[in-house]
């Protein structure tokens, strides 16, 4: 497995995005799974907490203090 450099995890995640954008419903269909790694992984790094399956939604999904970080 090769490690991506922020800038190629951006890129990547900015085609999925693009796909979406463009045709909606349809470019969904055509996000490639590398795309939607890269999108999930952008947004940990921003700091956005997960959710996982069978939880509750934190009453803070997006940290604003280093301390809320997950």
């Amino acid at each position: 497995m090769n490690r991506l450099t922020i800038a190629e995890l951006t890129v990547r995640a900015r085609r999925g995005i693009g796909k979406v954008d463009r045709s909606g419903l349809r470019g969904a269909t055509l996000v490639t799974l590398d795309e939607v790694e890269a999108m999930a992984m952008l947004l940990a790094i921003l700091g956005v907490a997960p959710i996982y399956p069978g939880t509750y939604a934190p009453p803070n999904l997006i940290p604003h203090t280093e301390g809320e970080r997950a």
